[in-house]
């Protein structure tokens, strides 16, 4: 009888145990925290430009239009790094995707211009450098009516700059005169590698260009 009793005991003794191992394994996983997508905790972007920027919102971009190409500006973009769980090497992956509101139809001008040489009886500098003896001019007119937006959508990456700046640059434009006194929206998506893609959208700014 005592027997029976002690191996009542030691049975009712493992199965405390048990559930008590479960119970401590089940509130360890619900403590487990994971790091935040970046430094800053949530992350964010924005966009910014060196343009006067007016109290209703809108940058004023004023371009030069006496020079021989149609004029552009830049943007500098900035995002938060991802936390140091989520590098690769160390380095942070974000990227940025564009898109606007405003385009541009190509007209039959659209041309570039070649230099001509002559490798044994032409001129050159002191310097060694060739003397072009005539330049010619190539118009793209298979181009004519092509329509253009005024920022290219394809992705570009954030790096750290010199100041320990997240950033990156987009070009805008070229623009035609024929767009003087419009309004532009530029858009911006960002996306955080953080072994899948965090992805935010919202990001814009408008310019009046001048």
């Amino acid at each position: 009888m005592k027997l029976k009793n002690k191996s009542r005991c030691n049975l009712r003794a493992f199965r405390a145990a048990a559930t008590l191992f479960i119970f401590a394994a089940l509130t360890s996983c619900e403590k487990e925290s994971f790091a935040p997508p970046c430094e800053s905790g949530d992350c964010n972007a924005y966009i910014e430009s060196m343009f006067y920027k007016d109290s209703n919102g809108y940058y004023h971009a004023e371009l030069d239009w006496n020079s021989e190409y149609y004029p552009y500006f830049t943007v500098d973009v900035y995002a938060d790094k991802t936390s140091l769980e989520y590098r690769y090497n160390g380095v942070s992956v974000v990227r940025a995707e564009f898109d606007t509101d405003s385009y541009f139809v190509l007209e039959d001008s659209i041309a570039f211009t070649i230099s001509l040489y002559q490798p044994w009886l032409g001129l050159w500098t002191y310097d060694g450098v060739p003397i072009p003896y005539e330049n010619t001019t190539i118009y793209l007119d298979q181009f004519e009516g092509t329509i253009v937006p005024v920022v290219q959508s394809t992705e570009i990456f954030f790096s750290e700059d010199e100041l320990g700046n997240f950033k990156s640059r987009r070009t805008v434009g070229p623009f035609p005169p024929s767009m003087i006194g419009d309004t532009i929206s530029i858009f911006m998506k960002v996306k955080w590698d953080i072994g899948e893609n965090l992805i935010k959208d919202g990001y814009f700014e408008k310019f009046i260009i001048e």
